[in-house]
């Protein structure tokens, strides 16, 4: 893959990890001004943009994308592909299999998913041909379900035995850089990779995953940490929601849970 000049939006836990294990060109627009290393002024012409920032509301209007203006006219100068992540809590919890093309019922979208919703119709307002990565749980190295647990943090739990989707950092990373490229070449403003109501979507999860109970046995015994009993006899989930992807089918070096939570912990 060829040296790519990307400029962050945000800079959370994703866009840190990227720049820091992966060798390119960056430039970073963040609401911490001693965090941004980016100048109107210079030539710099992003390849990508990367927009980590979940939605931002004022007087109960969402505002994003933040630095429009500016993301705006970069893109007048010279276009790029813009990657925004989003979330797979867009898809409703029911007995349901969804992939990038399947429709959804907006009222059927849970309040947090709503938000997320919301936040990409934003978006693909001012760039169309946005590519949306609807990501399941990122984790990562000091970020990741053996942490919290340790910490005896179990807030954040489902009370059924449902399949959770997460994904490493490392393999969201690899989605982004990859999926970009192929815009790059094919056509900045293409629909390569059509979803419902979106010109190009994918769904940055695994094709495996497993409830949560099987997880947290796997945590339990392979970290000798302890985690209360009612956790790991949740009942049955009362529906069965299946999320998959037409398109995200790269080699990935987490996809295993197992593993990814091993080599995060060292």
């Amino acid at each position: 893959m060829s040296k790519l000049k990307i400029l962050l939006c945000g800079l959370g836990y994703t866009s840190q990890y990227l720049y820091q294990n992966f060798e390119h060109e960056y430039k970073i627009l963040s609401r911490d001004k001693n965090r941004t290393n980016f100048n109107v002024n210079e030539s710099f012409y992003p390849d990508i943009v990367l927009d980590t920032i979940p939605p931002v509301y004022e007087n109960h209007q969402i505002i994003n994308p933040i630095y429009k203006e500016i993301l705006l006219d970069l893109y007048n100068k010279k276009p790029y592909v813009y990657i925004h992540i989003s979330s797979t809590s867009i898809y409703p919890e029911m007995d349901k299999e969804f992939d990038e093309k399947t429709p959804i019922e907006v009222k059927s979208i849970s309040e947090r998913g709503r938000k997320r919703w919301d936040l990409e119709e934003r978006i693909i307002s001012f760039f169309p041909y946005a590519l949306i990565l609807r990501s399941g749980g990122i984790y990562g190295p000091g970020r990741n379900l053996v942490l919290s647990l340790k910490n005896q943090e179990y807030n954040h739990l489902p009370q059924e035995n449902k399949v959770v989707y997460r994904i490493h950092v490392y393999d969201l990373c690899q989605i982004l850089l990859f999926f970009g490229q192929i815009l790059l070449e094919r056509g900045i403003e293409k629909s390569v990779f059509p979803g419902y109501k979106r010109n190009n979507l994918i769904n940055a999860v695994y094709s495996q995953n497993d409830p949560i109970v099987d997880v947290l046995k796997f945590i339990k015994n392979q970290f000798s940490i302890e985690i209360p009993e009612k956790f790991l006899f949740l009942e049955k989930p009362k529906t069965n929601r299946v999320i998959k992807s037409l398109y995200n089918n790269i080699n990935f070096r987490y996809m295993d849970y197992r593993k990814g939570f091993i080599g995060s912990m060292h």
